[in-house]
């Protein structure tokens, strides 16, 4: 399955979604979607994002608390969820604040296990 199919059946199923993009642990993005109008600069945010979650995992390494899996944002326009796919791979999704965090990280934790098989 593409990426671009699994962010699509996560905007039919919750429709808070904005825009959502899979980068490299480079903060490129290797393909991006956007809700119409979403509006927000997914490689300028994949490349911001990809280093807090490195600067996030060193500090969590260092503190004995094990590898980071995933990094979430609440901003006053919505969230933003980076969540790792495997070593080398990164899902990032923008939501409207409206979101319920709790449902996009469990979207998120699904749509990382069908990336991965198609990594």
């Amino acid at each position: 399955m593409a990426f671009r199919e699994i962010i699509e059946q996560m905007h039919q199923f919750d429709p808070s979604i904005r825009g959502g993009a899979l980068a490299g642990t480079d903060g490129l993005t290797v393909e991006e979607w956007y809700a119409d109008g979403g509006g927000c600069d997914l490689p300028a945010l994949c490349a911001e994002m990809v280093q807090s979650f490195k600067e996030s995992g060193r500090i969590a390494r260092e503190n004995g608390l094990g590898e980071s899996e995933e990094l979430t944002l609440s901003t006053s326009g919505g969230f933003i969820f980076l969540y790792r796919v495997t070593e080398e791979y990164f899902f990032l999704v923008v939501t409207d604040p409206g979101a319920i965090p709790g449902k996009w990280r469990f979207l998120l934790r699904q749509g990382a296990r069908r990336a991965r098989e198609s990594l």
